[in-house]
């Protein structure tokens, strides 16, 4: 088996981890605004988004260790944070030294189906460099998200995240 590939112990395929990942192409917040209010209310890329100068959103990766596999399973998601963090993840946003910048608290934007309700789950967002996303970790203790980034998951459950987008 190739480290991009884990073996699931569920139903026993090989999953390519590639084609697994979960991925939110929005916050929440702006899919549920009708069409004519995105148009106006929206600045939006797929990076960063605001919703009427009070909403500020970045996308990130929640990464979850998968067992038997050195690669990790990344959530897709976006989190809403402060005006002033989202300045400064702004100013940040091309500098080769970002990931030595303190995280920043934000929330979780996203509902996550296969979980108990992820939208406004307290996380960190750490910046990582200018060519990746952020990684976003979970605080909320007790909830199944942040004992799936602490204790890792199966190949399976990589697979569930991933097919009940669809």
């Amino acid at each position: 088996m190739r480290s991009d590939e884990a073996a699931c112990q569920q139903c026993g395929a090989i999953h390519a981890l590639d084609k697994l990942e979960l991925t939110f192409f929005r916050p929440d917040a702006v899919i549920d605004l009708p069409e004519n209010a995105r148009k106006q209310d929206v600045l939006e890329s797929d990076d960063l988004c605001v919703i009427r100068n009070e909403h500020y959103f970045v996308r990130a990766t929640l990464p979850l260790p998968v067992h038997a596999s050195e690669i990790p399973y990344r959530l897709g998601v976006w989190v809403q944070t402060s005006e002033a963090a989202f300045r400064r993840i702004y100013m940040l946003w091309s500098d080769e030294s970002q990931a030595n910048e303190p995280p920043f608290e934000v929330t979780i934007a996203n509902r996550i189906s296969t979980l108990p309700d992820t939208r406004g789950l307290a996380a960190s967002l750490q910046l990582t460099g200018p060519k990746t996303r952020p990684d976003v970790f979970v605080a909320v203790v007790g909830h199944p998200i942040t004992d799936q980034q602490r204790n890792g998951i199966t190949a399976h459950r990589a697979y569930e995240y991933t097919t009940s987008a669809r």
